[in-house]
């Protein structure tokens, strides 16, 4: 069965998160802060897409790390769920489709994942 994860947050917050390196360094992957570049719509917009990931798997992060999930992007740009560590563990043939948008002060992001066919 497919499930819907979604998750929109206020851009100007990561302002300030973007500064503190205990927050960076616990939620993003490295390939993710080269893609942020200090950006908060960038940033805000994978944190979206974390949790959406994270919503539409059914634990939240309650059972999964931010890290364990990383958003990457495709030549063209549009962006897709690398699943690691744990979430790879539990998760090892979930597919999704990810969509990210921004808007003025919001980001917006929407998962939809869905298991293998038996």
């Amino acid at each position: 069965m497919m499930r819907i994860g979604v998750d929109m947050e206020k851009i100007s917050r990561f302002d300030a998160l973007l500064k503190k390196e205990s927050f960076k360094s616990g939620v993003f992957t490295e390939a993710e802060l080269s893609y942020i570049d200090g950006k908060p719509s960038r940033a805000a917009g994978i944190w979206c897409a974390k949790e959406a990931c994270a919503k539409a798997l059914g634990e939240g992060f309650y059972g999964l790390l931010p890290k364990d999930i990383e958003i990457n992007h495709d030549e063209k740009g549009a962006p897709y769920i690398t699943l690691r560590g744990g979430a790879l563990k539990k998760y090892p043939a979930v597919s999704f489709s990810l969509s990210i948008t921004h808007d003025k002060d919001t980001a917006f992001a929407a998962v939809a994942a869905e298991p293998p066919r038996k």
